[in-house]
């Protein structure tokens, strides 16, 4: 579970990316081509991602109508959906272009038309892709002392994959920017655990997307990351 081949230019990415929601194009057909051969590989443990052109995007979204769509079987862990979810960001990205994860920027029962959506099937999120003009946007996240309890001298005696894991699940996106999960580090473990927030229903999703990005921090240094489930969230020993 949560294992997938991890590309050494997603590290880059993670300090790359950010939320874009006004797009200059499209997607060009070769870059369309590159993302659905990730799709496939990141398509299995119950989750299946698809990529469309054409409506179902809301009008928060200008510039592309291109986006893929994150299905998911029920009873599928939500933190599968966000960690396979963004991966493909993180693939995109480094290919030059702009997402957007959408929980509610999306039309459902054009999405779900588009899938075929069956009966033992959600779709809870969605991602934008499009053509973007450089930036520095620079997002607003908590502190690494606030997402750990570390101040810098204990941050400073982890093991260095760990500080990367750490420092790259700091930069991790979620709804409304609430980061909800907390890391805890020992000698040889990171664990990502759930923090009660006010807005839950994404929270699941976007502790998975907290958890790729610990899992390509760790891999920056040569370690490779296996998640199991603990009790209040998921501990990666790498």
């Amino acid at each position: 579970m949560f294992e997938i081949n991890i590309s050494p230019e997603w590290y880059d990415a993670i300090h790359k990316r950010h939320s874009v929601r006004q797009y200059t194009g499209a997607p060009t057909d070769e870059q369309l081509t590159r993302l659905g051969v990730l799709c496939k590989k990141l398509s299995w443990q119950g989750i299946n991602i698809r990529m469309f052109r054409g409506p179902g995007l809301k009008s928060v979204i200008k510039g592309t109508n291109v986006y893929a769509v994150i299905v998911a079987k029920n009873g599928t862990a939500p933190e599968l959906e966000g960690y396979m979810g963004e991966a493909f960001v993180l693939e995109a990205t480094a290919m030059g272009l702009g997402t957007c994860w959408l929980g509610a920027g999306f039309n459902p029962d054009i999405v779900n038309k588009n899938v075929s959506l069956q009966n033992d099937e959600q779709v809870h999120c969605v991602i934008a892709i499009g053509q973007v003009t450089p930036s520095n946007a620079n997002p607003k996240r908590r502190t690494l002392e606030q997402v750990c309890k570390k101040n810098a001298e204990e941050l400073s005696k982890l093991g260095v994959w760990q500080q990367a894991a750490v420092e790259a699940a700091r930069l991790a996106p979620s709804a409304i920017n609430l980061q909800p999960w907390t890391i805890e580090v020992d000698a040889s473990s990171l664990s990502v655990l759930e923090r009660r927030v006010l807005i839950n229903k994404y929270a699941g999703i976007d502790r998975g997307i907290c958890m790729l990005h610990a899992a390509v921090g760790a891999a920056s240094k040569c370690r490779n990351a296996v998640w199991k489930k603990t009790d209040g969230g998921f501990t990666m020993k790498a």
